[in-house]
């Protein structure tokens, strides 16, 4: 299990770094949010989208107020119409601060950095821009 999330781990953050220094195009349909049932956004973590129909990835990283904006391998940012499956990884490492220094927000459950365990689904339609949304039981799958 562990090689499972640090290989999609190695892929987020190498998707992450194409998206940094790669060409971008402002297409809206790659825009969204990720937060709990509650409404409370996921403010650390990374989120990656997987076709249901050609298995072709789209990942970014969640900013500090749950939002995103998915990017291909190559680095452009958008997201075609589709049937994803969707995973949520947040890494947290607190070993050596205090309870009241972490900064990461509410803690992402384990089963949702899986594709088999997440159980999200995101439909993306054609011509449809209105921003993702992501929505996340506290408790997990």
């Amino acid at each position: 299990m562990r090689v499972k999330i640090a290989r999609r781990l190695a892929l987020t953050l190498a998707t992450l770094l194409l998206t940094m220094t790669g060409c971008s195009n402002d297409s809206e349909t790659a825009n969204g949010i990720v937060q709990f049932t509650d409404g409370e956004p996921v403010q650390s973590g990374s989120v990656e989208f997987r076709s249901l129909d050609d298995g072709s990835r789209y990942a970014s990283k969640i900013t500090s107020r749950g939002t995103f904006r998915l990017s291909d391998e190559d680095g452009r940012v958008h997201l075609p119409p589709g049937n994803y499956e969707v995973v949520v990884v947040q890494v947290v490492l607190t070993e050596d601060l205090a309870a009241e220094a972490h900064e990461h927000g509410r803690t992402v459950p384990r089963g949702y950095a899986d594709y088999y365990t997440s159980g999200l689904t995101v439909t993306r339609e054609a011509d449809d821009e209105t921003p993702l949304e992501v929505v996340l039981e506290p408790d997990g799958p």
